[in-house]
């Protein structure tokens, strides 16, 4: 009993501190706070963004089956097959969907359009390992590491003790929260991405496995990244 509440103090510990050190490294790139100093170097926030993941993901990866007294192929880490990577695919135009289009009426009803970090962080892109370590984080690492925590671990917990739509919204409403850096863009950016947060927990619920919800993450993300760097179309 105290391995296990001492695992989830120190999970809630090192997810805090994450929070707090990405947050600053990537609102102080956008301005959205002010240090008092020039920004970091674009190179130093990525690094520093990986550097947070890894540690975060092996934590959990240790931890994770403790918490749930469930193994990690019960928890849904492992291969997928044909039809959990159907659901992936399906659940990423879903996603695309539900985000642009909740997106859309939030923009009509506030007449604002923020511009979330990461992407305000790809227009100060300028060398090939900027943009080709942007790409995986992306694309690779930030789809792994976070259907980890709100997937995996939270939507989870959630259903534990809720139903399965409860803990869909609840967990996509937290994934969405987590993704804004000032407290206007807790409408205009974490209300859309708390949508495709829902989308992406039915992706994880229907398939039962972590890496459809990865999928369909990782699409979502390589699909305006597909748009910017491939046909030129502006952030």
């Amino acid at each position: 009993r105290r391995s296990v509440e001492l695992a989830m103090l120190v999970f809630a510990v090192i997810i805090a501190l994450a929070a707090i050190v990405a947050f600053v490294l990537l609102a102080s790139s956008t301005g959205a706070v002010d240090l008092n100093r020039r920004a970091f170097p674009i190179m130093f926030e990525l690094v520093g963004e990986l550097a947070i993941y890894v540690p975060v993901a092996a934590f959990m990866l240790i931890f994770l089956p403790l918490l749930a007294k469930r193994s990690l192929a019960e928890l849904g880490l492992r291969p997928p097959g044909l039809i959990e990577i159907a659901i992936a695919i399906l659940g990423a135009f879903a996603m695309l969907i539900a985000v642009d289009g909740a997106g859309a009426i939030v923009t009509a009803i506030t007449h604002r359009h923020d511009t979330e970090a990461a992407i305000a962080l790809l227009k100060n892109l300028k060398t090939t390992p900027e943009k080709f370590l942007f790409l995986s984080i992306a694309v690779l690492f930030a789809p792994m590491l976070e259907e980890l925590g709100f997937r995996v671990f939270l939507f989870n917990a959630f259903a534990r003790y809720t139903p399965v739509w409860l803990a869909a919204l609840a967990s996509g409403l937290i994934f969405g929260a987590v993704h804004s850096t000032s407290p206007s863009q807790l409408l205009t950016v974490s209300v859309p991405l708390a949508c495709g947060g829902v989308v992406l927990a039915g992706v994880y619920a229907a398939s039962r496995n972590y890496w459809s919800s990865v999928i369909t993450h990782a699409l979502f993300n390589a699909v305006p990244l597909t748009l910017i760097f491939v046909f030129h179309v502006k952030a």
